[in-house]
């Protein structure tokens, strides 16, 4: 039997490593903290969002220089469930890329290891000044 707060400590684990990833603006760091078959969908505005994760990678990418908005970012991890080797996990992001997002993620744990196998977002609000 999976001893619950293992299990939720590695789920934190796998979602503080994808935030450090971004932060980071290191791509290869955010494609290790999914499964390869990893998609993500949600909304910037009223603009529906469907692609493979290497998407949000090549955004990363892009935004790999000097990152302003890293020294305002803040984040919290709202909630985590974990139901044997699969959990969700939402993720409150304030002043990413100067917006802030909702992130919803589904994991799967293989091997011992959580990555996130689906990305859900919503953009909240107006742009972080």
């Amino acid at each position: 039997m999976t001893d619950p707060t293992t299990a939720h400590d590695g789920v934190r684990a796998a979602v503080e490593a994808y935030v450090s990833a971004v932060c980071a603006g290191d791509p290869q760091a955010v494609r290790e903290a999914f499964r390869p078959e990893a998609y993500m969908w949600g909304y910037l505005g009223p603009e529906l969002v469907s692609a493979p994760i290497g998407a949000f990678c090549q955004v990363v990418a892009t935004d790999s220089g000097e990152r302003a908005w890293t020294r305002t970012y803040t984040y919290a991890v709202r909630s985590i469930e974990v139901s044997g080797e699969v959990a969700v996990a939402v993720l409150e992001e304030h002043g990413y890329q100067g917006e802030d997002f909702t992130n919803h993620f589904s994991l799967v744990r293989e091997d011992g290891q959580w990555r996130i196998a689906s990305k859900t977002f919503f953009r909240t609000g107006s742009p972080v000044t």
